[in-house]
């Protein structure tokens, strides 16, 4: 083909230039210096994207020295134009020191807050990474997601003076080493997997906070220190953590979350005896969506009744159920506002006419009762892809 038709033909190059920097944007480092080769007018626009994702595993085979030496090299010459987005995946050898591993990744997170990142996404392979919380600093930061890292005091401290307008974080499989999870700025605060230093209870202070998901948080809970007005859906699933919670501090726990509208709530069912207690349950006056796990159907249904006298607006209530012990005893509760209840349970399960014959009992014949698979569950988009990068290589 004549050189010229071939450049007619590439439609691609057509494109204006900031429309190819978010193209190759979502591609990975080491791909968009690679796609210099195809087009001289191509040869810098990797130098201005707004986006990095610096992928380890491209350099899977060869060795790591090359991986650090090519971001080196990246973020050098790159040209200092603003970053909207830094993501990163490091593996950390458990046979390395720890501390020294973790310096040049500090490194580079400190330069890409630098250049005004505005998200950054950090997911470390094998060892954690060891974190100089002093790199966090930047006005621009908004989003910080970190999987796999060692959470050192005063961490979140830094966090508040440091980058101010911080809105969302999430730590997944980290280890939390820090007392005062504290900040004026969050709005979103996801805690997955990740372990509590079990010297000390933690504590969360955030006014802000709209969103929060502590997710089998380790032997030791975090307590929200007092009521936060602007909550708006939490989600607390301590099933399969270690150790207990004390009664007083899930009670606490479950009154410092009453003015939420959305509370998805688990719990293991012998680390905690409600029967026969009904004041443990505080009044949910806002709350639209709950959804409850195994331990609410447990001992004759007290803790899913308990949930039910004191939500008086609720419309849709979720159920787990892996069993139900004990027979069923007519219970009196008043949802006016109940329109669907949803049960995760197999189509042969018993528990579907058990818990419908529960609500008819009490007077709620003409309730919308429906099943789901535990196949059919909804995961948030968001967090599922970061989840899906931390691992799909092993």
């Amino acid at each position: 083909m004549d050189p010229a038709q071939a450049l007619s033909s590439d439609r691609l190059s057509a494109l204006p230039d900031d429309l190819l920097r978010r193209i190759m944007s979502f591609l990975n480092a080491r791909h968009t210096v690679q796609m210099c080769l195809l087009s001289r007018r191509w040869c810098y626009l990797w130098r201005s994207l707004p986006r990095i994702n610096a992928e380890f595993t491209e350099f899977y085979y060869e060795d790591a020295a090359r991986f650090k030496k090519f971001i080196n090299t990246l973020l050098l010459r790159r040209d200092p134009v603003p970053l909207d987005m830094f993501w990163l995946r490091y593996e950390q050898s458990n046979g390395n020191d720890l501390q020294e591993g973790s310096e040049e990744a500090g490194l580079w997170i400190s330069h890409a807050l630098q250049l005004q990142a505005s998200v950054v996404e950090v997911v470390t392979l094998e060892a954690p990474l060891v974190l100089d919380h002093s790199v966090f600093t930047s006005r621009s930061l908004r989003r910080l997601r970190l999987s796999t890292a060692n959470i050192p005091e005063g961490f979140f401290e830094q966090l508040k003076t440091g980058c101010p307008n911080l809105e969302d974080l999430l730590l997944y499989d980290c280890l939390i080493l820090d007392d005062e999870i504290s900040s004026n700025s969050l709005k979103i605060l996801n805690i997955n997997d990740s372990r509590f230093c079990e010297d000390y209870d933690a504590s969360i202070s955030i006014p802000s906070l709209t969103s929060l998901t502590l997710y089998r948080p380790g032997a030791r809970v975090p307590l929200l220190s007092t009521k936060i007005p602007s909550l708006v859906s939490a989600s607390v699933i301590l099933a399969g953590s270690d150790g207990a919670m004390k009664f007083d501090h899930f009670c606490q726990l479950l009154m410092n979350l009453s003015d939420v509208r959305n509370l998805d709530l688990d719990y293991d069912p012998e680390k905690i005896e409600i029967k026969d207690n009904m004041q443990w349950c505080p009044e949910f006056k806002k709350l639209v969506n709950l959804t409850l796990g195994p331990w609410c159907l447990d001992s004759n249904f007290y803790a899913l009744t308990g949930f039910l006298q004191n939500s008086p607006n609720l419309e849709k209530l979720t159920l787990e159920p892996e069993g139900i012990i004990d027979e069923l005893e007519e219970r009196s509760f008043k949802c006016e506002h109940l329109k669907i209840v949803e049960v995760i349970c197999s189509k042969r399960s018993p528990l579907l006419k058990r818990v419908n014959d529960f609500f008819v009992n009490s007077g709620m014949s003409s309730l919308q009762i429906n099943r789901k698979g535990s196949n059919e569950i909804e995961y948030c988009p968001d967090y599922f892809r970061f989840e899906y990068r931390a691992h799909m290589w092993k």
